[in-house]
């Protein structure tokens, strides 16, 4: 009963630490997005803090969305190998970003609805290389956000299995 109880904290500790790393993520994708249309120069500090109570929650959850696959197979790889350094945790998020990357421009060239063959795909978000630094590097943040929370401890919960056994 305690080995199940070990494992069902760790979920809930991974969980935890998913979220706050898709919000960490979505946070820096805000950020960097939103200083880079300029909007910081002249916008009143309301209208700055608006948007990132609208904007903050929402990109995470498309992250969250986007990235959940590609995510649980680097948390499982972590955990299984005990992989505890932040730095495997950061690579792990920046691979995470290219997988993302790869989906959506699989999904900006699909034809949906096009009977007739006239569609011109839209790879103007993944094309961008500065897009495709962004997306590194929002990966990078939310896999160290992760280690934080969860990631520190990753691979603990075979230690304290062995030791009830």
């Amino acid at each position: 009963m305690t080995n199940i109880l070990l494992i069902l904290g760790r979920l809930f500790v991974i969980l935890i630490g998913y979220i706050v790393a898709a919000f960490a993520a979505a946070a820096f994708f805000n950020v960097m997005m939103l200083g880079a249309a300029g909007f910081f120069a002249d916008a009143p500090p309301w209208a700055v803090t608006a948007s990132f109570a609208a904007g903050i929650p929402f990109v995470a959850l498309i992250t969250a969305y986007y990235a959940f696959v590609p995510a649980m197979i680097v948390i499982v790889l972590t955990e299984l190998l005990g992989k505890r350094d932040w730095l495997t945790h950061a690579l792990g998020g920046g691979v995470v970003s290219l997988v993302v990357m790869g989906f959506l421009r699989h999904l900006a060239t699909l034809r949906i609805g096009d009977a007739e063959g006239g569609f011109t795909p839209d790879t103007r978000f993944t094309d961008d290389p500065r897009m495709a630094m962004l997306l590194i590097g929002t990966g990078l943040i939310g896999g160290i956000a992760y280690w934080l929370v969860a990631g520190n401890s990753a691979g603990s919960w075979k230690n304290d299995f062995n030791k009830q056994r």
